[in-house]
């Protein structure tokens, strides 16, 4: 079940270190458990680049089973997820995401970055409880593809022996995964979904997935549509600490001009700093491909000078907005409320 988006802040926080077990070993020393292990090099070269570490100095625990929150802080670790970025004005608790989480656990950091970064988690997830193959696979490929902004593919079906045991929702995700190369078959066709998944099968899918998002990179960040999250944080800078934002929205959908415009006009509104005026309606070209509740919040903004038509006339509302027109948008704004706007 996915939770709730919520937004919540607090002063930027260097991200958390990986560990599976919450407690820090040195990993300089080799693992001694592993030399058994299919694909230990990968777990090696995990250990290498300290994005996972062992059950003491020198052994990995290759069969040991993972738990819910020892494989939320894998991912976000291995991911590079973090708070650098996020400014805040309330503390975060883990339990704002995760109603059965301690906030004083190891674990909690890593669970606040989950939730601000909008991970497909259950709002009621056990950290304790052990992660099946299909569990933490799903919340790997969810991570993955959302926080790295990869296109959906059409994935070439892979049958398998036991595909009627998962789960009907995580189907399409693990059928990408064995197209990323994130996860394998056994040797009788299987992928053993309701088995709980161990240290080292986790390494190893963490592994693959790196390796894949390395030979896909995102697109260039310059020419990128921001994201839901990212027009809260731009929002929220433009208003101050003042803005009122409540949104349900998918944290990792781009916005229109349209959705940006009509969340920024209302949140100056909520927060009682939207400038007195006269409002004259003026005429846009495609005003009919905008939704008639959202008409007004952009002829405000129109008339404040915050948005612009195009050469033509058109205001352009299904378009995506990128850093740049957000960062100019946020610039008038602040302008506008501090009395300096051009006029």
């Amino acid at each position: 079940m996915k939770k709730t988006f919520k937004m919540i802040t607090l002063s930027a926080v260097a991200a958390l270190a990986l560990s599976f077990t919450g407690q820090q070993f040195a990993s300089a020393a080799a693992f001694k458990d592993i030399h058994n292990v299919q694909d230990k090099d990968k777990i090696i070269a995990l250990q290498n680049s300290g994005l996972i570490k062992g059950i003491s100095s020198d052994l990995f625990g290759p069969n040991l089973s993972i738990t819910a929150a020892q494989g939320v802080q894998m991912i976000v670790g291995a991911l590079d997820l973090n708070l650098d970025t996020i400014r805040f004005v309330k503390e975060p608790h883990a339990t704002d995401y995760f109603k059965n989480a301690n906030d004083s656990a190891w674990y909690a950091q890593a669970l606040i970055i989950a939730g601000v970064h909008g991970l497909d988690l259950p709002a009621d997830l056990k950290p304790g409880e052990k992660l099946t193959r299909e569990d933490f696979t799903y919340q790997l490929i969810d991570a993955m593809e959302n926080t790295n902004r990869l296109p959906m593919i059409k994935p070439v079906v892979v049958e398998y022996a036991d595909q009627d045991q998962v789960k009907a929702e995580y189907s399409g995700a693990l059928q990408r995964a064995l197209n990323y190369g994130v996860l394998k078959l056994d040797g009788s066709g299987k992928l053993n979904p309701k088995q709980e998944i161990t240290r080292a099968e986790a390494a190893v899918a963490i592994s693959n997935a790196l390796a894949y998002l390395k030979a896909h990179p995102a697109p260039n960040a310059v020419n990128e549509y921001i994201t839901a999250t990212e027009a809260v944080q731009y929002i929220k800078d433009a208003v101050g600490p003042e803005a009122n934002l409540q949104i349900k929205i998918d944290p990792n959908m781009s916005v229109t001009r349209e959705s940006f415009t009509n969340l920024l006009i209302n949140t100056l509104q909520t927060s009682g700093q939207l400038p007195m005026i006269k409002l004259i309606p003026v005429e846009i070209k495609d005003n009919d491909k905008i939704n008639i509740l959202n008409s007004g919040a952009i002829q405000t903004a129109l008339a404040l000078k915050i948005v612009k038509l195009d050469q033509d006339g058109s205001f352009r509302p299904q378009d995506g907005v990128t850093s740049a027109d957000a960062a100019a948008i946020v610039s008038q704004v602040k302008a506008i409320l501090s009395g300096k706007s051009a006029k």
